[in-house]
């Protein structure tokens, strides 16, 4: 039987009512440190609602080294995992870092966990060198791997979502390696171009198109896309990173010199791109549709964490991705969510705000 979300919340209230406790832990943003009377750095008193592998090309656009220290940042997800995918030969955004292959994006993926001391508890995996080019053989690699291991645990009830900012080659290669782990994640990508039609021009299809339909086509596996449209609007500006991000703890300076190598390197070697004063962080979507979901119960399965009401979205019948991105729609097959919009005041506040509660009081 289904609890309702009201039913719920006049047992809290008759509970506060009684001046009882209500299971705030120590470490919760609102305990303060009784030798200082600060406020200690934002925990969620209650733990990890669910696990996250995060697939990103970290050695490409720095809008995913900004989502994955926003992830690591963000105590309602355990992220089991970080792999450092190809960028399939884009130029690289930081040339110092020689080059923007998975070997570069794994890297930068330990040089964060060790800027934001998670050396010991946060494993970084390397991804393919290439993409796929046979949809029915995988890559294999210390990533794809990684997926499959994880997705098949027992030892634990916390649902698996695999965040992909990048090409879907690493949950494609783990799909062909270990089918069964189809029904246990699901998988979120920030890629594809605008429904209906699709596109021949989005970068994280591009860098894989056979991996692409390897997830789209050929599986079953439970997928929440956020198109190019839709990551589109996570537009922030540089005086806002300057102000909310630069000064906070290792990370933080570390993030905006990196957004500033970025910004020189389209200028300089021929290329002549003025960026201005704004950037896309569009790879943050996926610590909104993670961390930051709010509750209540679903049809036979109370509490999965999965509502985005600021966040709209439609369900629909998993397209056909062709070859160069356009979509044929389906009607039948298994249903996926396709984002419509993002909710940008919650997302880059809450990244903000973590930023402060963690690093300017040390707690890294």
């Amino acid at each position: 039987m289904e609890i309702g979300r009201r039913g719920l919340m006049r047992g809290v209230g008759a509970t506060l009512a009684t001046g009882a406790t209500v299971g705030v832990s120590a470490g919760s943003a609102s305990a303060q440190t009784p030798a200082t009377g600060k406020a200690k750095p934002h925990r969620a008193g209650l733990g990890a609602r669910s696990r996250v592998i995060i697939s990103n090309d970290l050695a490409g656009d720095p809008d995913g080294l900004f989502s994955t220290v926003h992830a690591l940042l963000s105590p309602s997800t355990e992220v089991r995992g970080i792999i450092g995918t190809f960028a399939d030969g884009r130029a690289p955004y930081d040339p110092a870092n020689g080059g923007d292959g998975s070997a570069q994006a794994a890297e930068l993926g330990k040089t964060i966990v060790r800027l934001m001391g998670l050396q010991r508890t946060v494993p970084v995996f390397k991804g393919a060198d290439s993409k796929l080019t046979d949809p029915t053989r995988p890559v294999r690699s210390p990533g794809a791997e990684a997926i499959v291991a994880e997705a098949m645990r027992t030892d634990t009830a916390l649902p698996l979502y695999v965040t992909v900012g990048a090409a879907l080659t690493e949950v494609a290669s783990a799909l062909l390696i270990e089918p069964a782990i189809a029904d246990r994640m699901t998988v979120i990508w920030i890629g594809g171009g605008p429904y209906p039609s699709g596109s021949t021009g989005e970068t994280n299809f591009n860098e894989d198109p056979i991996a692409a339909q390897v997830v789209f086509n050929n599986s079953s596996v439970p997928l929440w896309q956020v198109p190019s449209d839709a990551y589109g609007v996570c537009m922030i500006s540089d005086a806002e990173l300057e102000v909310d991000v630069a000064p906070y703890g290792d990370i933080g300076p570390w993030l905006y010199a990196k957004l500033q190598t970025a910004r020189e390197t389209l200028w300089a070697n021929g290329r002549g791109v003025n960026t201005g004063e704004t950037w896309s962080l569009g790879d943050s979507p996926l610590v909104l549709l993670t961390a930051l979901t709010s509750w209540g119960p679903s049809t036979n399965r109370p509490f999965l964490y999965q509502r985005t009401g600021s966040s709209p979205y439609d369900t629909v019948y998993a397209p056909f991705i062709n070859s160069d991105g356009t979509y044929t729609a389906r009607s039948e097959g298994r249903k996926i969510r396709v984002y419509k919009d993002v909710d940008t005041r919650t997302l880059f506040g809450d990244f903000f705000a973590k930023m402060r509660a963690h690093h300017a009081r040390g707690s890294h």
